[in-house]
């Protein structure tokens, strides 16, 4: 019995523990990390030629509305 409770076993449980965590976190944060990719592209690409045009700003503005909108739906679900 003393072979099972050693410190190499608590600390690996407790890496288990703190993957799992991680894990069910990363399940939960998904949407919003794919819009900040998104607005990351755009961005990319409305620099490309050295500065922003104002359609360019405008799509850049509605993908961080798209990421404003992922989080208030990951805190109160309206959409």
């Amino acid at each position: 019995m003393s072979d099972w409770f050693s410190w190499s076993n608590m600390f690996y449980l407790f890496g288990l523990m703190l993957a799992a965590g991680l894990t069910m976190v990363a399940t939960k944060y998904t949407n919003i990390i794919k819009e900040l990719k998104d607005v990351a592209r755009k961005l990319e690409e409305g620099y490309a030629d050295g500065e922003l045009s104002k359609s360019e700003k405008e799509a850049v503005m509605k993908e961080v509305l798209d990421v404003v909108k992922s989080v208030i739906n990951l805190k109160w679900k309206v959409f």
